[in-house]
């Protein structure tokens, strides 16, 4: 415990010395105050509803990206392998990241969300929601450790990891049936279930090509997604970080 105690303290200390870190972390928010500024003004039946459930995992990929970048720079430093002589597992260590991400996320998302303002239908739904999109930054954080060998290839990786978040916008343009070719993306999963909590009256979906799932498939599906991915982007990131 004393060992993750040192990383905790460690880390809180990198962030605040990084003002463009925390810079970011307050991004999310500004970004949903100007949503809630504009959406009234524009004047998009339910755009306010189909806008809400971007918010919490546009708010753990910019975490996760952040995390990202100092998995990249502890491999580039060779810090990674001075963290074999603590008394503490390679599996703790990335426990510990994953539960800071996560945790994280999870309150930058739901600050965002008050922020928003959008009226909620199902509050027992949303959290749970809420806690599965969270898982979004950890993922990230691994995708970019795993396989960006700098900073740069990192920049690169993370503009193509956040396009994947626009595949829930097939529910703007496909019936069901294509939307099985998105059925691997956790995003896509995410968003359907933060929609689900956020549409009090279901005949304010008739816009979307809205598949009618039950409530547990947007919450286990991508949680299975994240674990499996995770589990292999930790092996990933130790093999190549030596």
């Amino acid at each position: 415990m004393s060992s993750i105690s040192a990383l905790a303290r460690k880390d809180v200390k990198s962030v605040y010395r990084d003002r463009f870190m925390v810079m970011l972390v307050f991004y999310t928010w500004i970004l949903a105050l100007a949503a809630r500024v504009a959406v009234p003004l524009l004047g998009i039946p339910d755009l306010g509803l189909y806008l809400a459930p971007t918010i919490p995992p546009m708010g753990a990929m910019i975490l996760g990206t952040l995390m990202g970048f100092a998995l990249i720079e502890e491999r580039e430093q060779g810090t990674w392998l001075l963290l074999r002589v603590l008394p503490v597992s390679g599996t703790a260590v990335f426990g510990y990241l994953a539960a800071t991400a996560t945790g994280l996320s999870f309150l930058v998302g739901l600050v965002a969300l008050w922020i928003y303002g959008y009226p909620v239908a199902n509050w027992p739904l949303l959290l749970m929601m809420l806690i599965v999109s969270s898982l979004a930054a950890p993922l990230v954080m691994l995708i970019l450790g795993a396989f960006a060998a700098n900073k740069i290839e990192g920049m690169a990786l993370s503009k193509f990891v956040s396009a994947t978040g626009m595949l829930p916008a097939i529910l703007f343009i496909a019936p069901l049936p294509w939307q099985a070719l998105v059925f691997w993306c956790p995003w896509y999963w995410i968003y359907v279930g933060l929609l689900q909590a956020f549409a009090a009256e279901p005949e304010r979906l008739a816009a979307l090509y809205w598949p009618g799932f039950p409530a547990w498939p947007p919450v286990v599906v991508p949680l299975v997604l994240c674990g499996a991915a995770m589990s292999w982007l930790v092996r990933a990131y130790t093999h190549r970080a030596g």
